[in-house]
């Protein structure tokens, strides 16, 4: 018996993603509360976290990066894209031009540091 293949995936991100585990902190609806989560992947058009924030599909999401060397978390706004097994999908807005650079370049940088690691 074979198996017939079914249709290619299609990538229908505009953006490349790396794996990185990092922990952030959540806000939804400008509330005060912030949830831990943690990211699983991230690239510069939005990000893959694990959280037990409930959310559902369009909720606003504030998300809070501690990078090392900035004196102050990065916040980037999102909108909740799906939320299943894998994780609660986010596709970043309200991004300023300079943070999304910054996320583009901590992903290359991040690349290449797995690509140097896997390469050892």
């Amino acid at each position: 018996m074979t198996e017939t293949p079914g249709p290619p995936h299609t990538e229908r991100r505009s953006h490349p993603r790396v794996q990185k585990t990092l922990p952030v902190h959540v806000r939804r609806d400008r509330s005060g509360q912030r949830y831990p989560a943690q990211i699983v992947n991230i690239g510069a058009g939005g990000v893959l976290l694990r959280s037990d924030l409930p959310v559902a599909t369009n909720d606003l999401l504030s998300i809070e990066l501690d990078l090392a060397g900035e004196s102050q978390p990065i916040t980037v706004y999102g909108t909740v894209v799906r939320s299943d097994a894998h994780g609660v999908g986010i596709a970043f807005v309200r991004i300023s031009d300079i943070t999304s650079e910054l996320i583009a370049y901590l992903v290359r940088k991040w690349q290449r540091e797995a690509a140097q690691s896997y390469n050892a």
